[in-house]
């Protein structure tokens, strides 16, 4: 020690220190708060932007809800008089089904008529169906099917996720004459 007095005097390495001692009282005082404050604010900012961003990306569908009712337009389900299937056309099913597919941009992939329901002097007939498509399309399928005349009721729905999109099986009861 003796040799650094030697070389600095014992006052310089005093103020030196204070000196020292100063920069980091106001590093850790008032830089290190400044910056965690700042780092705060910008968390809070994008938080913010990612709820506006997703206000706008809303704001249509709101619109959309908030005038539905007040809209005037009124959407009513189709409901035909009911016709029962001539037992001659039960062959016919599939294409009837096939068609509400196609108009509700869904692929049928199966449909077939439960022959052990058909037999003596029953009224109805079970009709096993599948498809394939988009939530929103089966949607307006189900619509489209309730303007099927001969339609008596849906007994089930079951519907999988598959990786490329969802199939939907169906049992439809249809009145036969």
């Amino acid at each position: 020690m003796e040799k650094i007095y030697a070389i600095i005097p014992k006052r310089s390495i005093v103020i030196l220190g204070a000196c020292i001692s100063c920069v980091l009282l106001i590093v850790l005082a008032g830089i290190v708060p400044q910056q965690m404050a700042v780092a705060r604010l910008d968390n809070r900012i994008a938080s913010i932007q990612f709820q506006l961003e997703e206000q706008k990306r809303l704001h249509p569908y709101y619109e959309m809800l908030h005038a539905g009712p007040n809209s005037g337009k009124s959407q009513i389900l189709p409901f035909p008089a009911r016709i029962p299937l001539s037992r001659t056309k039960i062959d016919t099913v599939p294409s009837i089904i096939r068609e509400q597919a196609q108009k509700a941009h869904i692929d049928m992939v199966a449909a077939s008529p439960d022959l052990n329901t058909l037999g003596g002097e029953q009224r109805f007939i079970l009709v096993n169906a599948t498809l394939k498509g988009d939530f929103l399309n089966f949607r307006k399928f189900l619509i489209g099917l309730g303007e099927v005349p001969c339609l008596e009721g849906i007994e089930e729905i079951r519907i999988q996720q598959n990786e490329d999109s969802m199939e939907f099986r169906m049992k439809l009861w249809l009145a036969i004459a």
